[in-house]
């Protein structure tokens, strides 16, 4: 319906009836462009303010030219003529000025919105939209609900009320058409009505484009945009060219292909088909309709292209590119559908096949169903795996039963199936009775060749291991003479006995735990001193299956207890995993890192946890989360690592066997060396063989001892050997590097070439290596001395301690300087990363000199009584020691950035303290080390072998040790106690006389 100005009245409406429900065609199903045209006397020239009533259909080049019109920014694809399509509008102000049979000028912008809730209608400048746009018809307003405000009780409303219009039983089209056409169009009496309810929603308009239109200018942004526009005229092929009649006829042929591979394509083409009679023979819109109404993935910028060109021959080009470009697209997606159709008619064509074989072979009774099949491999697992029902556990025994009898009558497409065939797969594939056999060839003898074949030194595992093995040849002998006298018992005797075993069946399985019960291990040392590496030779000399996990950071229970069935993905723990892996009830397990176990937190605590599997008297009946039954864990050996078993919790470390695996020292290293790292570090760089041909010769590849030792003292002083192991395989990939080098030069002499281009590789030019020539391979030392003072004796205020870290022993300074306070408000302050420890140490080093000064001072002062000479005042006052009194005090340990705590420094402080205080160096060829408590006590400390061995490298003779370490140092071997001459301290009175070479009674 086409509106001049005010709204028609009813009786218009019923009069024009006829032209309406042509006009609505579209609302039923199509609108026919091939009717009748029509004009419109159009007396101002503008279609707002004409008062003219007379309504005559018009569409196409018979459509009025106005000059000013409404403009609408059209975002993605412009508008053709002579083809409907719509467009959502979404501001309110623009959606009001808008009526059904409105003409409107819609254009392309040229760029989107930058503001995604901005509407598109809405533009800042005349730039933002192309010269050549659409006139076009409005045919049809339909609200749509804002998705930001569908909660709107008003949008409801109208729904409600739209409801109840078409339940009732109206069969008038007309009436029905005009009920649509009022709902949607405004009236100038109701215009603020109207544009309420309007911008509440989203407006779908129903457009026809009619004809071109060149923008002349914007004459208002809006909104609503007005625009001055000027119209083309109609553009019609004067003569038709063989171009024009090829391009046509490719363009046919290609639309022929594409809607045969496309079913969108060809259901759109005839859809159009019906529309648009008599395309094929207008150039024009022959090229309108393939561009816009085919051409669906064509951009925005390529149908503006064809909508501005003029001449017939270009826009039939342009739009058959366009029509390429969706034939490609077009194959792609039929190839794609091909294959993945194949893909299906393959798999079920395997699948169909499948099935009949499997139900030929069940019917031949060559194959059983899967149930079937799924039951025998489980009776299967079970007797691989040793099951016996009749020594297994109650418990377990009826929790196989009972989930094998469920697996029965569940369905294989159940939930509840695949949760019992987990289950049951974890609980078949566990080795209930299936033993490692003992190793009783194996002789204590042979056992230690075994472990002293990969291992140097470690003689206190060693032994343990060699206790264990011999604990356990003993038990198998006794079991093995009950076994013998039992059998020549009487059958009678035989039968009692098996009533009792069952009666008393659960109580047996209590005990069965002191068998070989206390076989919890925990190996305690520095990094790199092999720790983790002789759990595989114990295992080894053992004859039993090995099986390492690490549980440094751990945090969650459920990693060494399991999960509970009921989560989805759940899983046993790490223990219950360990013996499904190796296969054996009684491995060696290594827990690695036990001292970095995670901290307690919401996920339980996994030290906790620890307790029930490394208690002797509790894990013959550990029960995982998972299984839910008992598991003897018993006959497994648990073997631990840590660093610092401080960090382990006190009721855990109280259930493990502590062995302490301390650093190596200097022969231990170069020993260690010779005997397993240059073997090891030659062969993995391909020189193991040429040292074995080159050993008649006198220039072969070898680190000699002395390179070894220089290695081992000035490159690598920690307590492990991973440092040194590094430095000889950096020695012996050089070596190779040589070797190479030397061959490839060789080579070239012979064949005469003149090649310099191996005189950029840096090698060394021999292949034994000496210490004069260690620093060719490994570059500078690293360490010089762990002395930062040669001059004997030490500046006032400074001693030497020993300390001991998780790295080895080291030499540790403690200097103390002193400055005058005033007024007496001395102070004491302590530097170098000290632990809270070490703090507390040093307060009690204060007191303690403090307590110590003033003794001397008393000491002092009977010694001048007794003197008959006189002496001055001044005498007097430099006897009389005030010092710490009137001085602030700084003690600080150097190489602040490394973190120190511990108590065994206390001696160390009160002789740096006593130094400065009576001005009495101490010698430097003294380190000790000690706690000392307030009352001068001086207790044991740890780690004497290590500090013994930072007190070798340092070049120390005198030792000060607490008298409780006496044991220790006599455990020393005779090669570290040689040269040292050892004080052993009760009390700080004995530290004193030897740090200042001072009787004192």
């Amino acid at each position: 319906m086409i509106r001049c100005g005010r709204r028609l009245t009813t009786t218009t409406h019923q009069r024009l009836s006829p032209s309406l429900s042509s006009r609505l065609a579209w609302y039923h199903g199509y609108y026919r462009l091939d009717a009748a045209p029509s004009s419109v006397e159009d007396t101002n020239s503008n279609n707002n303010n004409s008062n003219n009533t007379s309504l005559v259909a018009s569409s196409g080049d018979f459509a009025p030219r106005y000059p000013h019109l409404l403009g609408l920014p059209i975002p993605q694809r412009p508008i053709f003529p002579n083809i409907p399509t719509s467009i959502v509008l979404k501001d309110p102000t623009t959606i009001g000025a808008l009526e059904t049979g409105k003409y409107v000028g819609t254009f392309l912008r040229k760029t989107a919105s930058e503001n995604i809730l901005t509407p598109p209608e809405l533009i800042t400048s005349a730039k933002e939209l192309y010269s050549v746009g659409t006139l076009c018809q409005i045919l049809k307003m339909t609200p749509l609900p804002d998705p930001l405000k569908i909660e709107d009780p008003q949008y409801n409303n109208n729904n409600n009320n739209n409801n109840n219009n078409n339940n009732n039983n109206n069969n008038n089209n007309e009436q029905h058409a005009q009920q649509s056409l009022d709902s949607l169009s405004s009236s100038s009496s109701s215009s603020q009505e109207h544009e309420s309810s309007s911008s509440d929603h989203h407006v779908s308009l129903w457009v026809l484009g009619h004809r071109r239109i060149d923008l002349s200018s914007v004459d208002h942004l809006g909104p609503p945009v007005d625009v001055t526009v000027q119209h083309w005229d109609k553009l019609v092929v004067s003569e038709e060219t063989d171009s024009i009649r090829a391009l046509t006829n490719e363009i046919v042929s290609m639309i022929r292909e594409v809607a045969q591979m496309n079913p969108l394509f060809r259901e759109s083409l005839n859809f159009y088909n019906s529309t648009q009679m008599g395309f094929v023979q207008d150039a024009y819109r022959l090229a309108d309709f393939v561009a816009f109404g085919l051409c669906k993935s064509a951009s925005g910028e390529e149908l503006q292209a064809v909508l501005e060109e003029k001449d017939a021959e270009k826009r039939l080009h342009l739009s058959l590119v366009l029509l390429s470009k969706e034939r490609e697209v077009a194959k792609l997606q039929l190839e794609i559908s091909q294959k993945v159709e194949e893909t299906m008619t393959e798999q079920q064509r395997k699948y169909m096949l499948q099935q009949q074989l499997k139900s030929i072979k069940q019917e031949l009774g060559m194959e059983q169903n899967d149930k079937d099949a799924l039951l025998q491999k489980y009776q299967e697992s079970l007797e691989r795996n040793g099951y016996d029902k009749d020594k297994v556990d109650g418990e377990v025994r009826q929790a196989l039963e009972s989930e094998l009898s469920k697996l029965e009558t569940l369905e294989t497409n159940s939930q509840e199936y695949t949760v019992t065939r987990s289950y049951l797969d974890w609980l078949c594939a566990m080795p209930w009775n299936k033993s490692s056999p003992p190793n009783s060839s194996v002789t204590t003898k042979q056992a230690k060749a075994l472990l002293d074949e990969e291992h140097y030194g470690m003689k206190d595992v060693k032994q343990a291991i060699l206790q264990y093995l011999a604990v356990r040849k003993l038990n198998d002998e006794s079991n093995n003479n009950s076994n013998s006298s039992s059998s020549s018992s009487s059958k009678e005797e035989e039968e009692e006995k098996d009533n009792n075993s069952k009666k008393n069946n659960k109580h047996n399985n209590n005990n069965n735990n002191n068998k070989h019960s206390g076989t919890i291990l925990c190996l305690a040392g520095p990094p790199g001193v092999g720790k983790t590496s002789i759990a595989s030779s114990i295992a080894k000399a053992l004859g039993r299956e090995f099986y390492r996990f690490s549980v440094g950071g751990l945090s969650d229970v459920s990693e060494l207890k399991g999960h509970r069935r009921t989560y989805l993905g759940s899983m046993p723990g790490k223990f219950i995993q360990s013996l499904k892996r190796v296969g054996v009830n009684n491995p060696v397990l290594l827990i690695d890192e036990i001292d970095k176990l995670g901290a307690p937190g919401f996920r339980g605590d996994p030290s906790g946890a620890m307790l029930e599997i490394l208690d002797p008297s509790q894990n013959h009946a550990f029960r995982d989360l998972y299984l839910d039954v008992p598991v003897d864990l018993s006959d497994a050996v648990f073997l631990c690592t840590a660093n610092d078993v401080d960090q382990i919790p006190g009721p855990l470390r109280d259930r493990m066997e502590i062995i302490r695996v301390s650093g190596y020292d200097l022969p231990e290293k170069v020993a260690i060396a010779q005997q397993y790292l240059v073997p090891k570090a030659l062969s993995k760089a391909g020189l193991l063989l040429l040292q074995q041909q080159q050993q008649q010769q006198e220039e072969g590849v070898e680190i000699t001892t002395g390179a070894m030792e220089s290695l081992a003292r000035w490159y690598a002083r920690e307590a492990g050997v991973r440092n040194l192991s590094k430095l000889i395989e950096k020695i012996a990939r050089q070596l190779a590097l040589s070797v190479v080098v030397n061959r490839e030069k060789e080579k070239d002499e012979d064949n005469n070439n003149n090649n310099n281009d191996d005189d950029d590789i840096e090698i060394v030019n021999t292949f034994r290596v000496t210490a004069e020539n260690l620093s060719d391979f490994v570059g500078k030392p690293i360490f010089t001395s762990d002395r930062l003072y040669d001059k004997d004796p030490l500046p006032l205020g400074i001693v030497m301690g020993l300390a001991y870290t998780s790295m080895g022993g080291s030499a540790l300074y403690v200097e103390t300087m002193a400055t005058k306070s005033k007024k007496n408000n001395n102070t004491f302050t302590v530097t170098g990363q000290l632990g809270d420890v070490m703090k507390e140490s040093s307060q009690i080093a204060m007191t303690v000199a403090r307590s110590y000064l003033e003794k001397y001072n008393c000491e002092t002062k009977k010694q001048n009584d007794n003197n008959d000479d006189e002496s001055d005042d001044d005498d007097d006052d430099k006897n009389s020691n005030n010092f710490l009194d009137t001085h602030s005090f700084h003690l600080h340990v150097p190489e602040g950035a490394t973190p120190k705590d511990g108590p065994s420094a206390g001696v160390t402080m009160v002789t740096s303290i006593l130094s400065l205080a009576l001005s009495k160096p101490c010698a430097s060829e003294v380190a000790m080390t000690g706690e000392v408590t307030l009352s001068g006590k001086v207790l044991p400390v740890g780690g004497i072998r290590e500090k013994t061995m930072a007190a070798r490298r340092a070049g120390i003779t005198t030792l000060c040790l607490p008298d409780g370490n006496r044991r220790d140092w006599d455990e020393l071997p005779y090669y570290l106690q040689e040269g040292l001459t050892v004080h052993f301290c009760q009390d700080y009175d004995d530290v004193y006389r030897v740090a200042f070479s001072r009787e004192i009674e």
